[in-house]
Order: C-alpha cells, then sequence, then structure tokens
C-alpha cells in the first residue's frame, strides 16, 4: 500500500510552494481530489494507513514554510495543511459513497444519493432555513460541498495571520 501511496504522489501534479497562501492551499486541495480521481482508492488507503510518502513529507515540508512565511505560527501552518489533506479525503470518500446502491423501503436498489433526496423531498416544505440547499442538484454531484467547505475554513484561517511589524523578522 505503502509503495502505491508514493507512486501516486509522485504522479500527482502539484502546486509551487511560491504561491499566495491560499490560492496554495486552494491548488494543494484540487491536486489531492485530483490525485483521488486519478488513483482510485487513494482516498481511503490515506485515511487509513499510516504511511507518509517522502515525496509528501518534502512538499507539505515546502508548503509549510511557505504558509509561516505568510505569516502563520508553524502549529497553524502544519494544521492548515493537514485539514485540508483531510477535508478533500473526507469528502472525496462521502461524495463516491453517494453513487453506492442500497434496498430502499420496499426492497429494491436505489442510490444512497437518491435516499438522501428523498428524505429531503419528504420533509416539509419550508420546515428548514436551508432545506434548498440541500435539495440543490450540485449538492449531491461533484465535490458537492467541498469548495464551500474550503472558503469557510480558509476565511477562518485569514484572521490567524500575523504580519511581523517593521522591522521584525518573520
Amino acid at each position: 500500500m505503502r509503495a502505491a501511496v508514493e507512486r501516486a504522489a509522485a504522479g500527482t501534479d502539484w502546486p509551487p510552494a511560491d504561491l499566495p497562501w491560499r490560492e496554495l492551499l486552494t491548488a494543494f486541495a484540487d491536486a489531492v481530489w485530483a490525485a483521488c480521481d486519478a488513483s482510485p482508492g487513494l482516498a481511503e488507503v490515506l485515511l487509513t494507513t499510516p504511511a507518509a510518502p517522502r515525496v509528501m513529507v518534502d512538499r507539505l515540508g515546502g508548503y509549510g514554510v511557505a504558509l509561516v512565511r505568510a505569516g502563520l505560527s508553524t502549529r497553524d501552518a502544519a494544521v492548515a495543511a493537514d485539514f485540508v489533506g483531510d477535508l478533500v479525503l473526507s469528502s472525496w470518500v462521502a461524495m463516491r459513497g453517494l453513487d453506492r446502491t442500497v434496498p430502499d423501503a420496499a426492497g429494491g436498489p436505489v442510490t444512497v444519493r437518491e435516499q438522501y433526496r428523498r428524505a429531503w423531498a419528504a420533509a416539509s416544505a419550508g420546515s428548514h432555513p436551508f432545506e434548498a440547499e440541500f435539495a440543490a442538484e450540485e449538492t449531491w454531484h461533484g465535490r458537492g460541498w467541498f469548495d464551500d467547505k474550503l472558503a469557510v475554513f480558509l476565511d477562518g484561517l485569514a484572521t490567524r495571520i500575523t504580519v511581523p511589524a517593521p522591522g521584525e523578522s518573520s
């Protein structure tokens, strides 16, 4: 498994570390998502196998240096990279899981996606202020809410960036 992870990581088109911090983390997320698309099973392996491919250690090390230069503490930089990776992996697995077929109430086959959609359609109209968001087609396909979740995280992370005063080193 570790060799397969190493191979997938080595074959991924990773973004350069010299991007502005928000673009860097977004491009990192896109690269991890693309790697999962290109290597079925990769997300599950990364979530369950204790492996840190050398190429990823080196890549994340460079991203961490860039994030610290942007004004994050070393802890926040490490947590940010780990959070983005975990968010991609868990979201990717969840979105692919929607295609699983399970029995419906009558015992016939139905996708998990359709079961969720039916549950929201059965809810009383207007009973939740965000009901339309759960019923929206884009919620159940592609990356779902992933990009919105990432944006919420990055907006919050922006509040933790400190810019050194003139003459201070970062």
